[in-house]
């Protein structure tokens, strides 16, 4: 399945984070409002569970995927992004910078109906 929830430019207000390394992104990323974990590893090997594909308007996640893959950091539009292939899904998140912290973002479903997550790194 190949599919595409990344988001608009200015996504949520922040700006595009700019000059992102692979060493900045390994680790584990989460957002608990959306039930989210993606681990990302140096060889280039990924994890990933609960990743909302689609949700109601008032937020409510109606289907998610996940499973072992990869990822790689790509380029769309002259901003980086971070591509995670996860079982047979292949997702698409932004990259943002907030006051200096790298936030990975995702638009679920239409980017009109605004349903974002925003995964932060624990680990």
């Amino acid at each position: 399945m190949m599919m595409s929830v990344s988001a608009c430019g200015g996504w949520g207000g922040y700006p595009a984070a700019k000059n992102v390394h692979e060493s900045q992104l390994v680790g584990t990323w989460r957002d608990p409002d959306c039930g989210t974990e993606v681990t990302l590893k140096r060889d280039g090997s990924a994890s990933a569970t609960g990743i909302p594909t689609e949700m109601e308007l008032d937020g409510k996640v109606t289907q998610k995927v996940g499973g072992a893959g990869t990822w790689e950091i790509g380029e769309f539009r002259g901003d980086q992004q971070l591509e995670v292939a996860a079982g047979d899904t292949y997702i698409t998140f932004d990259l943002y910078s907030d006051k200096g912290r790298l936030l990975v973002g995702l638009t679920v479903g239409d980017p009109d109906d605004m349903n974002w997550c925003i995964l932060t790194r624990k680990s």
